[in-house]
């Protein structure tokens, strides 16, 4: 099995999506089984994005629960949108999303912490060899969504990569990989093939992170090897490994 993470970008319309798909597919031939862990669709200004649906969001602080469930409509919509047409494609899958997809949370509003039951989903997914899972949230005790703040799609796809034992958690974005330098800055960047989770932490502390620091510190303590690479291709990107 593999966790296979679409990020805003990725997910933003069909075209993108295609990629997405053809991802998937690869995925299935090469590891049995892939749960797809998708992202709010664009980046701030789109109508769905995580960034917009925070803005509007974060009016309603004071009351948690309905921001909660504001917040989480994108990735609820997305992983929606895109197992509709998986399966238009003729890729069976099953969408986990509440109870069915094991993953619980608690905490405040935007920054609820993840738990991941993987006896659970495997129960819900059955004889599908996909899975897609919105990002971001997860239900409470009392049975009420919760988000994990901006990024917390990120931290789904590694606490699902440690609860299911998968081969890895790849995260597919607009990117090549991690790069030596910015290459707007510098033209003789290079994609760094592969580092360590030491190496990587300290590249996160920035306003766009490649992936959310939370994420990493959690797939470095939970060993989980991680794969950041573009959705428009099949070249490899950058490993981080144990």
């Amino acid at each position: 099995m593999i966790i296979q993470k679409f990020g805003g970008i990725a997910v933003r319309d069909r075209a993108s999506r295609e990629h997405c798909i053809r991802h998937i597919l690869k995925g299935i031939q090469e590891h049995g089984r892939v749960i797809a862990v998708v992202s709010a669709m664009g980046r701030a200004g789109d109508p769905y994005s995580t960034d917009s649906l925070l803005g509007a969001s974060g009016t309603l602080e004071d009351f948690p629960h309905p921001a909660d469930l504001a917040a989480a409509c994108g990735e609820l919509l997305a992983s929606a949108v895109l197992s509709a047409e998986l399966s238009a494609a003729g890729i069976g899958n099953e969408l986990l999303y509440g109870s069915r997809s094991g993953i619980s949370a608690e905490g405040p509003f935007g920054s609820a912490g993840l738990r991941a039951d993987g006896d659970r989903l495997i129960h819900s997914l059955g004889d599908f060899h996909v899975g897609v899972v919105p990002g971001f949230l997860g239900t409470g005790a009392d049975g009420r969504i919760r988000t994990s703040g901006r990024g917390g799609s990120d931290l789904t796809a590694v606490v699902l990569a440690k609860a299911l034992d998968a081969d890895a958690a790849e995260f597919f974005k607009d990117v090549p990989g991690i790069m030596s330098a910015d290459p707007a800055l510098d033209p003789a960047a290079k994609k760094i093939h592969s580092m360590s989770y030491a190496e990587l932490i300290p590249l996160l502390s920035t306003d766009r992170p490649v992936i959310q620091k939370k994420a990493a510190l959690y797939a470095a303590r939970a060993q989980v090897p991680l794969h950041i690479r573009n959705y428009l291709g099949y070249e490899p990107g950058t490993w981080i490994l144990p």
